[in-house]
């Protein structure tokens, strides 16, 4: 698992949670879903982190409303 410029290929579903602040529910349902793609080496799943990544910046950015 090398990383590109400090950027991991794959991080633990710890790891993408610390990184992200995804919940692990969330994040088990995006998994589920087929949004997240992870790969299984023994027990560990493991996170595509840069696909992921580019996944949450496809989401459209908060509308943030103030009284």
């Amino acid at each position: 698992m090398e990383a590109v410029n400090n950027v991991p290929h794959y991080v633990s579903v710890k790891g993408w949670m610390e990184r992200t602040g995804m919940t692990r529910t969330d994040t088990y349902r995006k998994l589920g879903e087929g949004v997240l793609k992870a790969k299984k080496i023994g027990r560990k799943t493991v996170i595509d982190f840069q696909a992921g990544i580019t996944w949450l910046e496809s989401l459209p950015d908060a509308a943030i409303i103030t009284k």
